[in-house]
Formats: C-alpha cells, sequence, structure tokens
C-alpha cells in the first residue's frame, strides 16, 4: 500500500540523519588512559561526543531511542560507514555550511506495537556538497489506526486498526546552482505493499498494491547549521506526479512546500518558524495522503487531501552547553482546499530542552514534552526538531 512509502522514506532519512548527526567515527587514541576523557571538549571541560577529535572515516554504530504515540517505544539502529573527505573545491570554500561526509549506511527499527523496519542504503555527497545523491531500499511491517479523511471523517471517534507490510527504493539525485544557495534535483519512489484491516466492512484499499512516481524537487538552504540552525531559512518545493507508467497502480499529482525560519535575536534568544502546505489528488489512495505533523500527535491521526501546519519554537539559551525551548503549533486536515478553514484544529504545545553535545557540529540533543489534542508524549530530539 502507498503509505508504505512514506512510512520507508521516514526510516531511510531518520538512518542517513542518524548517521550524519555524529561524524566522529573512529575515536583517536588519548593520551591518558581514560574513557571518559575521549568525550571531554577541551576548550570548556565539558561533555562533547567529539571531545578533541576531528570527524574522520571509519565505522559508527548508532543507537536511538524514540516515541512515537502511534507505535508506542522503540529505538531505531544502524551501522554506518563514513567514506574519506575529498580535498576541498577551492571554489565552493566561500560557503558557510560544510558539506556533510558519503555515508554508507544499515539498520532498522522497532516499536512497542510490533511495527518494524529495516533499510539499506548510501548518502554520497561530491564536489564539495554540490552534488548529493540517495539511494535506499526498506522493508517494513506497520501496523496503526485509520481515522478517517480530513473534515469528513466518520471513524476519527472510531478508528479502524490496520497493517501494512511491503519494501520499496528511494533514488534522489540534486545539485547545487553555482555558488548560490538553490538546489534542484529529481527522485523515484517505488513500493510495493500489502494491507490488511481490522473490519468487517469491505475497503477498497485492501489487499497487494503498487505505487511508484517522480518527484522534481527545488529548494534553498541559507542556515548557519544543518543539525541545530540558529539563523537562516530553509525552503523545499516538490511536485510530484504518480503513474503506472512508472510501475504503480495510481494516477495522482501531489505538491509539498515546506519554509523553516530561524532568527537569532540578540545573545541568547533563537526563534525557529515553520509552515507547510501539502496536497495531494483526490485519485490516490487513502495512505498516500499526508497528515498533520506536529509533536503530541500521532503519525496518521489527522490525514487529508490539503493539509497546512504551522510552529514556532523560541529556544533561550541558558549557557553555551544548556538552552531551554517552548513550541506551539496548529495544523488542519481537509478533502478539499476551500474547507480548511472550517476543519477541526490539530494543536500542539510543549517544553523541552537541548544540550550541546557536539560543539564542532553545532549538534544539540534533547527531550521534549508535548501535549496534543489527545494526549502528552515526550520525545528524545537530536538536532532540530523539524
Amino acid at each position: 500500500m502507498n503509505f508504505g512509502i512514506h512510512f520507508l522514506t521516514l526510516i531511510c532519512l531518520a538512518l542517513s540523519m542518524a548517521c550524519t548527526l555524529i561524524p566522529g567515527a573512529v575515536p583517536a587514541q588519548a593520551e591518558d588512559s581514560s574513557f571518559w576523557n575521549n568525550f571531554k571538549d577541551p576548550e570548556d571541560g565539558k561533555f562533547d561526543i567529539l571531545g578533541d577529535r576531528e570527524t574522520q572515516e571509519g565505522l559508527l554504530p548508532i543507537v536511538i531511542p524514540f516515541n512515537e504515540p502511534a507505535v508506542g517505544f522503540g529505538a531505531v539502529g544502524a551501522l554506518a560507514y563514513f567514506h574519506p573527505k575529498s580535498a576541498p573545491d577551492s571554489s565552493t570554500q566561500a560557503s558557510h555550511i560544510a558539506p556533510p561526509p558519503s555515508i554508507s549506511f544499515g539498520g532498522g527499527g522497532y516499536a512497542e506495537n510490533k511495527t518494524w523496519a529495516v533499510a539499506v542504503g548510501h548518502l554520497g555527497v561530491w564536489r564539495n556538497g554540490k552534488v548529493r545523491y540517495l539511494g535506499a531500499g526498506a522493508y517494513s511491517s506497520v501496523n496503526l489506526d485509520f481515522y478517517g479523511i480530513g473534515d469528513d471523517s466518520q471513524t476519527s471517534s472510531k478508528p479502524i486498526s490496520f497493517h501494512l507490510e511491503g519494501g520499496g527504493i528511494v533514488q534522489k539525485l540534486e545539485t547545487k546552482l553555482g555558488s548560490s544557495n538553490f538546489f534542484v534535483g529529481a527522485q523515484y519512489m517505488y513500493t510495493i505493499t500489502t494491507g490488511t484491516f481490522d473490519s468487517d466492512e469491505e475497503i477498497e484499499d485492501e489487499g497487494r498494491t503498487s505505487n511508484a512516481g517522480l518527484t522534481l524537487t527545488g529548494s534553498y538552504d541559507s542556515r548557519d547549521n544543518i543539525f541545530t540552525p540558529n539563523s537562516g531559512t530553509t525552503a523545499i518545493l516538490g511536485l510530484t506526479y504518480n503513474t503506472p507508467a512508472m510501475g504503480g497502480d495510481f494516477t495522482y499529482g501531489r505538491v509539498d512546500f515546506v519554509v523553516n525560519q530561524y532568527w537569532d535575536i540578540g545573545s541568547r534568544l533563537i526563534l525557529g518558524l515553520r509552515a507547510e502546505y501539502h496536497q495531494t489528488g483526490h485519485e490516490a489512495p487513502f495512505y498516500a495522503l499526508p497528515w498533520v505533523r506536529l509533536r503530541g500527535i500521532p503519525v496518521f491521526r489527522y490525514l487529508g487531501y490539503n493539509v497546512v501546519t504551522t510552529e514556532i519554537e523560541p529556544r533561550w539559551k541558558i549557557s553555551q552547553r544548556w538552552s531551554l525551548l517552548g513550541f506551539a503549533g496548529l495544523g488542519r486536515a481537509a478533502i478539499n482546499f476551500d474547507r480548511l478553514k472550517d476543519a477541526e484544529d490539530a494543536y500542539n504545545y510543549g517544553l523541552g530542552f537541548r544540550y550541546l553535545i557536539a560543539r564542532k557540529l553545532g549538534l544539540m540533543m534533547g527531550l521534549d514534552l508535548a501535549r496534543g489534542p489527545e494526549e502528552t508524549v515526550g520525545y528524545i530530539t537530536v538536532g532540530r526538531a523539524w
């Protein structure tokens, strides 16, 4: 089923993102025999996952726990290989954003409700970050609840449980436009899955189906840091066309537009603002539709052919290492665009803290406590929340 493409993509991106978070793959031998001295920053003497080491090639095992209200507690684990970096391209040295390394990875995840996934892939970065490639394959078994579609939902108060199992591939290539902050690229996704529902009624999308589509992307990225930004903008526009000619069973289009803005206000306050719009053609099966993505709200809870989401996140620097933050967001999902104004509000709010766990990367890690319309959920956050 085509919802599998979203879940498989999330697993692939989570693994590749996790791998890029900690590129200190093989620790150098420290003069002090103490194990913990390998993780002490010589600048301030505080705990730091890189310590005094520079990033380098090698193998790195990673385990990241998570709590997602739709599937419960779980963890994602991966083994990543960081390839040696080539010499910097003098034409791109002016860029203030260091490109990530090339990474090959494999791993998987398991959740409390017996949802699981495995994935392998490669993130290739060439010409000092000007050309980037992501190729990944994954297989998953997903257990979720269906609450209905948009403002016409008839199952919102009594969701139907469903199970999806299948595999898919992702192939993505993008290139930078000259020395600007603009990227253009293309992505191909294919998945084949089998779905079953815990319902006595006959459901049209049940059974074995495939989905395939080509996405043209354009993006802009001026963030000062790709892990935990303090200033700058990232904007992404994706135009997707799914068709049987590419190997799937469905014909429909999709538009995705995402903007994240960060302001460094004074010396201690960072203000983040997020805005998203997603639109999918009515020919798409329900499991391929976008949903409201906010901390405190389960995956797939608010589903629609048209989805809008906004969120604000101020972060206050207590010290160089520690920060406190708050966040609040609002999303809506509807059948048609003109019905978004009357759709149910899917809101969240919460508090969290961050610790600068890798100073040289500008990478922060912490815990968020989020309240949604129905429950309160804790999240371990590595890097940015969005």
